[in-house]
């Protein structure tokens, strides 16, 4: 019995510490799927990845930066580019971050979540989608990516020389 609850708790722990997300600079997380005719896009970034600092903005420098970023990021056209063929129309952004209110997390770790969503006229010719996060952004190195649609799940890494994710 010992030996069971001890197996237990480590797959337990061990599935929590997988299913973590990571905070490390220079890296990015995106979660994209696809629903019949919608498609989502979800980004969860360290601010310092975007913005070059994580503390709620302290001068007016810093909140230009913020506001630039921010502008940045709601063009989901610039930010993220599905298939053309698939005829996809943006129908939202959302960025979410405490720093965005002129908060921040005790901690100096602070991340920014956005949501991009899409409807799709033709979305069995959805194939792929590229990012412009790279070339806007430079202190962004790696974005890991987990997809789940009609053709499965898959998963991938994109960096500024494949900045194309497909599936």
């Amino acid at each position: 019995m010992k030996n069971f609850i001890f197996g237990l708790f480590f797959g337990l722990t061990v599935a929590f510490v997988h299913a973590a997300p990571k905070h490390v600079h220079g890296e990015a997380r995106l979660e994209i799927s696809l629903d019949r005719e919608q498609l989502v896009v979800a980004l969860e970034s360290p601010l310092d990845s975007l913005l070059g600092f994580e503390h709620a903005p302290r001068n007016a420098a810093e909140r230009q930066a913020l506001q630039v970023m921010a502008a940045k990021l709601k063009q989901a056209s610039q930010i993220f580019v599905p298939s053309a063929a698939a005829q996809c129309v943006s129908t939202g952004v959302e960025l979410d971050s405490p720093v965005l209110g002129g908060k921040a997390e005790p901690g100096g770790h602070n991340d920014l979540d956005a949501r991009y969503t899409w409807r799709c006229a033709k979305p069995e010719a959805l194939r792929d989608i590229a990012t412009g996060l790279f070339a806007e952004f430079p202190k962004l190195r790696r974005i890991a990516v987990e997809f789940a649609g009609p053709q499965g799940q898959r998963a991938g890494r994109l960096d500024a020389a494949s900045p194309r994710f497909s599936w």
